[in-house]
């Protein structure tokens, strides 16, 4: 039995889709499913989102983007003011249902798996709780202090978007895994680890590519009222928008 991770939907609901069809088609092999934070905001289904995650009980980490709406962070009052008002809507996109799903997700998740001790977290947070918004190097010594709290052997998390793996023998090893939801195409992806499958004792993780619905992703990007979509939208999803809707 493996585990399946993923991180950073950011509001694409065709990504999350695919993503949990995909698991459930091997779900006789896959043992849990972890989220790694940030569900809302960018792309135009925060609520769906959470919603999905909950209904296969997925085992989420909160991010940062989700812990804006339940904690005050000092990064809120340096966003620009077309950044205010996305934050805005998104928050008032949301139910109740939800905010209390976001309440209840915790900073970071342990799991002893085969041997070895896993740990998941969106990033690392400060003494109050506060998760950091930095954005920093993918470099040993950096990883070492910002995850020295955390007792394990495999250390899971997300926030920055891009896909980066380090594994150390007899040390922590790191696995950034990017964004799932930020595609700038139609190809989306998950996780999949697991011990000893391969050569007993060693790691086995590898990236499963999925397709989603890309058309109807941008057609709602389009149709969506969000403030900052153009921006957002351009930025973290490639999206064209003179080409209108599609």
């Amino acid at each position: 039995m493996s585990i399946a991770v993923f991180s950073d939907i950011h509001g694409n609901l065709e990504a999350l889709e695919a993503i949990l069809k995909d698991i459930h088609k091997k779900r006789r092999q896959i043992k849990e499913i972890y989220f790694l934070g940030d569900a809302v905001t960018f792309g135009p289904d925060s609520s769906a989102c959470l919603k999905l995650l909950k209904k296969h009980d997925v085992k989420c980490v909160i991010g940062n983007h989700e812990q804006r709406f339940i904690k005050y962070c000092k990064t809120i009052a340096e966003m620009t003011v077309g950044g205010i008002k996305h934050k805005e809507y998104i928050y008032h996109s949301l139910d109740n249902e939800d905010i209390e799903f976001i309440k209840s997700m915790p900073l970071e998740r342990t799991l002893d798996f085969k041997g070895y001790k896993l740990y998941f977290a969106h990033y690392s947070y400060d003494d109050k709780g506060v998760l950091s918004e930095d954005m920093d190097v993918f470099r040993e010594d950096v990883l070492d202090k910002l995850f020295k709290k955390s007792d394990c052997d495999v250390v899971f998390y997300g926030h920055i978007h891009a896909r980066k793996l380090y594994i150390r023998s007899g040390q922590k090893s790191y696995f950034n895994l990017g964004s799932s939801g930020c595609a700038k195409g139609d190809i989306t992806n998950y996780t999949i680890f697991d011990v000893g499958r391969s050569v007993e004792g060693n790691f086995d993780i590898y990236r499963v590519q999925v397709k989603f619905n890309r058309a109807k992703f941008e057609k709602k990007m389009h149709l969506a009222n969000m403030p900052e979509k153009e921006f957002f939208g351009t930025k973290f999803f490639g999206i064209d928008f003179k080409k209108g809707d599609v």
